[in-house]
């Protein structure tokens, strides 16, 4: 089968400029020229890209281990369905692959696992610091983060583009005449000294309009508890906005119920939107306004990239960017 050399050679060009191409890179300039010799060589030779070739694979040539490593506890995994429907994915797509898949909890485990398994990759969920992403390279060159992208050593990444999404909220919220708007959010436990990457989105697109107000700014815990927590604390200093943009579901389901026990009507008072689309979304009262993050697909997508990078002994990283989908419900007060 061709490779992207073969393609290179025929093309006169460097495999870099052959990759960028195929891969529709918008930040490489080419001529159109080279272009066309690029393609006519792809036709020529027929070349098949790596993951079609995995795809038409039923299974991998050699039976292989994967160690999943969650950056949080079981109790944090239960009470937030993101994390359970992410690890659904990658045990539909290994069952599927016939790949066998060790569990361990980063914060419980102590990075322990069976050392008698030999481990041929490591699906990592959440946020390690240095030092812990050191340790899984011991243990496996192969490894692919998920929900987190790693800017260091060439790892692959699973990702949601957070930015975007905060920036799509908010385009929302401002066309339906919200200006006085909130933030409850959180901080990851290795990285608490700077913002979070929805936290940040946050702050810049409402500077950049004059209408960001630090006092609506207020962090906790990603979790339920904490979201009803911090809405008791901002009703009883009378510090509500027009509307909040919330981290997670999880914390936006607390955050309705401390309003619903002080009377404070959603969404005629104040308007609710948030992230991720969990299963009991729909089903809060008023049904939740949120934006829908594919989390099976994403430990889907986890297991194919690791996999296919192992079986091809791929270097280059790859960043797979999942897309998204704003669901409105009856939180968010269509002015």
């Amino acid at each position: 089968m061709a490779t992207i050399a073969d393609i290179a050679k025929k093309a006169n060009v460097s495999n870099s400029t052959v990759s960028r191409v195929l891969n529709g890179d918008t930040n490489i300039s080419v001529k159109d020229e080279t272009r066309k010799k690029i393609y006519e060589a792809v036709e020529e030779l027929e070349y098949v890209p790596l993951i079609e070739k995995y795809k038409n694979r039923k299974s991998p040539a050699k039976k292989l281990n994967f160690l999943t490593i969650t950056a949080f506890s079981q109790e944090t995994e239960i009470e937030d369905p993101y994390y359970l429907s992410i690890f659904y994915g990658i045990e539909l797509e290994s069952k599927d692959k016939k790949i066998n898949i060790q569990k361990i909890y980063k914060n419980e485990d102590d990075l322990k696992f069976d050392s008698k398994l030999n481990i041929d990759g490591i699906i990592a969920i959440g946020s390690f610091n240095d030092q812990e992403i050191d340790y899984l390279q011991k243990i496996s060159k192969h490894i692919v983060f998920v929900d987190r992208q790693v800017n260091k050593n060439g790892f692959d990444s699973i990702v949601v583009n957070l930015k975007k999404v905060i920036n799509n909220i908010l385009d929302y919220l401002l066309d339906k005449g919200f200006r006085k708007i909130g933030f409850i959010g959180g901080r990851d436990q290795n990285i608490a000294d700077r913002p979070e990457q929805r936290e940040r989105a946050f702050i810049d697109y409402l500077k950049r309009r004059d209408l960001y107000d630090k006092k609506h700014l207020i962090l906790g815990e990603f979790s339920i508890s904490s979201g009803y927590n911090i809405a008791k604390k901002e009703i009883k200093i009378n510090n509500l906005p027009e509307a909040y943009v919330v981290a997670n579901d999880s914390m936006a389901i607390g955050v309705l119920r401390a309003l619903h026990e002080k009377g404070i009507k959603v969404p005629q008072d104040v308007s609710i939107i948030s992230i991720n689309d969990i299963p009991t979304a729909k089903f809060s009262i008023p049904a939740l306004s949120t934006v829908k993050i594919q989390t099976e697909f994403m430990g889907i997508m986890a297991v194919r990239t690791l996999a296919e990078r192992i079986e091809n002994d791929r270097q280059l990283p790859i960043t797979v960017s999942i897309p998204t989908e704003m669901i409105i419900r009856n939180s968010v007060k269509l002015n």
